[in-house]
């Protein structure tokens, strides 16, 4: 059999999938290291590699991502690293010997970084170079083909990696960095862009240069393409997404959103972009692998047609009339405390108050400020004057979107509430933080005048390692609805009178597209008989869904407001459709996004009709909209969600 690197020069290689996020599937647990499993279910192990042969993998990754002694020390097994990748080889050997005999299946031994991006305090680096060659020499001695350096944050270290592999084996490597989607664009968690990767990286001319895991199909695709373009000649790529985005679930697992043919078509779309090896990170089984196989073996349909042009300048329609260009100055509008003559505007604050309390609501309409782009204090401020000089009547501050922000959401609603004298309603999770940390936050919150409390537990982040799990989870999102509304009659946590009640008004999310529907209703219920006021869904798309929450909660007097977000194009349908938990995207609506490509209006066209009939039909109680990106686009969707509306006082 020839050599890989003859293989891949040939014709694109199909690579396996998940290892861990498998294992977990099938019921398997330890306390420690996931690659323990290679000494202590080797029977585990061996069934899995078979299940990726049977649907098509050339390349197989020995289990063996983090076992290198810092990271194998943390679960007492730092002098077990040689007996864990040997192990872990040899089985993997094994299996392709006896079940795929004059196949030209490979095995490679897949090398963590040294340190987890959650170690804490200073690294020895002398310690993480000896952990390296380590690992590497105790595969090699295993029997693998070549070796995959993976999952690496830093183009320095990934490089340093290749360099060390090389000084323990001839073997080819592959080397791997991973990305993340920061404001639309992909990057490294230390802001290194794919370009910056594959000139650090291929200059040292490995086999391959890619990138794996944290981004899902689509997003990895730019990536590729990216690193297609950059890397030197003769050094080829890799590309190996998630199945999609993570979701922690109620037993605290991690679920991936996943459609294995769409898997398929976007393994196709890398080989048509430039790369030669593909396969699957976290979340991805044998079924995805089986439909990358099936999609590379036919010629892959086209992305989407090309895009159709926006306008140049968005135009913003405030009340009656449209206004091009600048937004209005909110505080031209607002009077000076000594005015004393003519009429002042509706007071913004207290409008949510006034909404929950009136024995009549009309529908009310919501802007929310956060989200892509809008991670900074200044970003965020602008959004909302924005969104207010387009008609909304209250702001929304969610949770930062960025891993790195530059202000956080609470900062961006006192300055708000205190710039623009508006009611802000702020995301609070319990994700990660105890129950005595989360009362300080919440009297934080009250000593600043923010009252409109949006409560979650939250879904922990993507570290480029793996998908968190680990943290605090002292308080979900039912116990911090019962904190904010303790402390919203006085008493704390303890039963201890407080000098002065905070008034919270508390509201919660609901998921119209969650898988189980029917439980997502009963935590509503149970947080609504806890003292929820309001609720929020997670944005729409279809009517089905939502009908079917409020016959659910037919006997719940609670308002509902449903979160539009219009569609930027067909990119962010099919991503939704195919790779974002708990969103239902109808195949009608992705076909219409399909047809006019990257044409922002033709998504505010569907959210406005969607808003119209929800309200028409008395399926909600009033609108959240969210559009990231400039000022000038939430205005514009505020102010379009906003006519769909029917005359608000």
């Amino acid at each position: 059999m020839s050599g890989i690197a003859e293989e891949l020069a040939a014709r694109p290689l199909l690579g396996d999938g998940a290892m861990g996020t498998l294992a977990q599937a099938t019921g398997a647990r330890l306390e420690g290291a996931g690659s323990e499993l290679a000494l202590v279910a080797p029977e585990l192990v061996g069934a899995l590699h078979r299940r990726y042969l049977d649907a098509g993998a050339e390349v197989l990754q020995t289990h063996t991502y983090g076992a290198s002694r810092l990271r194998l020390a943390r679960h007492g097994l730092g002098g077990r690293v040689r007996d864990v990748n040997l192990a872990a080889a040899r089985l993997a050997v094994q299996v392709v010997e006896d079940a795929a005999p004059g196949r030209p299946v490979f095995v490679a031994g897949s090398v963590s970084p040294a340190t987890s991006p959650r170690t804490p305090g200073p690294v020895d680096p002398a310690g993480v170079r000896a952990a390296v060659r380590e690992q590497v020499a105790a595969l090699v001695a295993g029997g693998v083909d070549l070796l995959v350096l993976e999952t690496f944050a830093h183009a320095d270290e990934l490089a340093e990696a290749v360099e060390l592999a090389r000084e323990e084996s001839d073997l080819p490597v592959i080397a791997q960095a991973t990305f993340v989607d920061e404001d639309g664009a992909p990057v490294t968690t230390h802001g290194e862009t794919p370009e910056q990767v594959a000139h650090v990286v291929g200059a040292l001319r490995p086999l391959a240069v890619g990138s794996n895991c944290t981004l899902g199909p689509q997003g990895l695709l730019a990536v590729v393409r990216r690193m297609a373009a950059s890397v030197p000649e003769g050094v080829l790529v890799s590309g190996l997404p998630n199945a999609g985005l993570p979701h922690v679930v109620s037993d605290r697992s991690v679920r991936f959103a996943s459609d294995t043919a769409h898997f398929g078509r976007y393994a196709a779309h890398y080989v048509a972009a430039g790369a030669r090896l593909v396969g699957g990170c976290c979340g991805t089984t044998p079924a995805h692998v089986a439909a990358a196989a099936a999609a590379l073996a036919e010629t892959p349909e086209p992305l989407v047609r090309e895009p159709v042009a926006a306008p140049a300048r968005p135009v913003v329609t405030v009340g009656l009339g449209a206004v091009p260009g600048p937004l209005p100055d909110l505080d031209a509008d607002r009077p000076s405390p000594a005015a004393g003559n003519g009429s002042a505007p509706e007071p913004r604050r207290g409008v949510l108050g006034r909404w929950l309390d009136g024995s009549r609501r009309p529908p009310l309409l919501v802007a929310e400020v956060g989200g892509t782009g809008a991670d900074d204090l200044e970003a965020g401020l602008a959004r909302g004057r924005g969104a207010l000089g387009a008609g909304a009547q209250v702001l929304w501050a969610g949770r930062e979107r960025s891993r790195r922000p530059r202000t956080t959401a609470a900062a961006v609603a006192a300055g708000l509430h205190e710039t623009a004298a508006a009611d802000v309603m702020l995301t609070v999770t319990s994700w990660n933080t105890s129950r005595m940390a989360l009362q300080a936050d919440l009297l934080g919150l009250d000593a600043l005048g923010i009252h409109a409390l949006v409560c979650e537990t939250g879904n922990p982040p993507v570290h480029a390692d793996r998908p968190v799990r680990d943290g605090v989870w002292e308080v979900d999102g039912l116990g911090l609805v019962e904190l904010a509304t303790s402390l919203a009659r006085g008493v704390d946590p303890d039963g201890s009178a407080l000098p002065v009640a905070c008034p919270f008004r508390v509201g919660v999310r609901v998921a119209p597209g969650a898988d189980d529907l029917d439980r997502e209703l009963d935590r509503v219920r149970a947080k609504i008989r806890a003292g929820a006021e309001y609720l929020v869904t997670r944005p729409v798309y279809e009517l089905d869904r939502l009908r079917r929450v409020r016959a659910g909660l037919a006997g719940e007097r609670v308002p509902l407001l449903v979160t539009a977000a219009p569609l930027s194009g067909f990119a962010e349908a099919e991503q939704l459709r195919h790779e974002v938990p708990d969103v239902v995207l109808p195949e009608a609506v992705l076909a219409r996004a399909r047809r006019t490509g990257e044409d922002p209006a033709v998504g505010l066209d569907l959210a406005a009709d969607l808003v119209a009939e929800a309200v028409a039909d008395g399926l909600v109680d009033g609108v959240v909209v969210r559009r990231p990106g400039a000022p000038e686009r939430l205005a514009e969707a505020v102010a379009r969600l906003g006519a769909a509306l029917p005359a608000r006082s």
